[in-house]
């Protein structure tokens, strides 16, 4: 009997998958945003109008033994308020998902923590480079 992994449970919620590239020691997923619109961080004021889009790189929990690395295509809206100086702004993702100018999801981010923590410098990431978990030297 066949054990199948669905890759929609490799993503983090609120974030829908593209594609899917498969290599030998590595999965790249790329994603987006489940939303269609987007809140202006200064007014507040929701946007459908996209400007551009970009790509973030972000490091996720392994799986399989593989490397989880996402492709987030970013997109950047338009602020459609007169009065707001902010007139061009990217969609965020919130902090449990992918925090602002994070280069590790949510949930990583908080396992690595925790490994800190408990174990401290140098023994933490040791662990965690045998558990396939993408940590920093410093």
């Amino acid at each position: 009997m066949r054990a199948g992994i669905r890759i929609s449970s490799l993503v983090p919620s609120g974030l829908v998958i593209e594609s899917v590239s498969d290599s030998s020691d590595s999965i790249i997923i790329a994603v987006r945003a489940e939303s269609g619109v987007a809140g202006c961080p200064l007014c507040g004021a929701r946007s459908s109008r996209i400007h551009s889009r970009y790509d973030r790189q972000a490091a996720d929990l392994p799986c399989a033994g593989k490397e989880i690395r996402l492709r987030v295509i970013t997109r950047r809206f338009v602020c459609e308020v007169p009065h707001c100086r902010r007139r061009i702004f990217a969609e965020r993702f919130g902090d449990d998902v992918l925090p602002s100018r994070s280069r590790r999801t949510a949930r990583l981010d908080c396992i690595v923590h925790h490994l800190g923590l408990v174990l401290g410098g140098s023994p933490a990431a040791s662990l965690a480079k045998l558990l396939m978990l993408p940590v920093s030297s410093i």
